[in-house]
């Protein structure tokens, strides 16, 4: 049975954790995964960290208003880390509902898709910043690539990394572990974890 998501959830200040875990039977046992998301908040200005695969989105825009409507400042940036559907599956969605947000990261070849928001993206190079207030966005470089025109982000506020699929891990595990950092799912089998992707 599947337990009630856990996220949002706060993993450093100002770093929140959106999104749903995605559990699927493989090999006859419940195997999960994440696309997760993340909202960046600043003093001044707050940044949606992906948009999360489009059957995630309606979780993660319920979860970024009830975490946007505590006292937090409005949301007016995205960063994509590629262009991937679970990484950016939900941008027409955002630009639907979030009339004033600007899109930053590899924006190539999103004026073919919404033509008509053209002059809502930004394009990032390894290097550029977006001040939320308090606290800076910085495009890196990024050690692992997606795709080629990946680019990774980092928060100086939390000195917390967004690197997309780079470190990304999908798992056997229990309904308990939804939620957790791989550390506190202490009792994940990493050895078998792992062989799923040695195969």
């Amino acid at each position: 049975m599947q337990k009630p998501n856990p996220l949002p959830r706060e993993i450093a200040p100002g770093v929140f954790w959106l999104g749903d875990c995605l559990a699927q039977e493989y090999q006859g046992r419940p195997y999960h995964s994440y696309n997760a998301a993340f909202l960046l908040c600043g003093s001044e200005a707050s940044m949606l960290i992906e948009t999360g695969h489009p059957k995630d989105f309606p979780e993660i825009e319920r979860q970024m208003i009830e975490l946007l409507t505590e006292d937090r400042a409005p949301l007016k940036y995205l960063f994509i880390t590629h262009q991937e559907t679970p990484h950016s599956g939900g941008l027409g969605r955002v630009f639907q509902n979030w009339p004033d947000i600007t899109v930053h990261g590899d924006i190539a070849d999103y004026h073919l898709a919404f033509p008509q928001h053209a002059d809502r993206l930004v394009p990032m190079e390894v290097g550029d910043e977006i001040d939320l207030g308090g606290r800076k966005f910085v495009a890196i470089e990024p050690v692992i690539r997606d795709l080629r025109t990946s680019l990774w982000g980092f928060d100086t506020g939390a000195n917390c990394l967004f690197p997309g699929d780079g470190f990304a891990y999908s798992h056997y595990h229990w309904d308990g572990h939804c939620g957790l950092l791989a550390e506190e799912a202490t009792s994940l089998d990493l050895k078998d974890v792992l062989a799923v992707f040695a195969a």
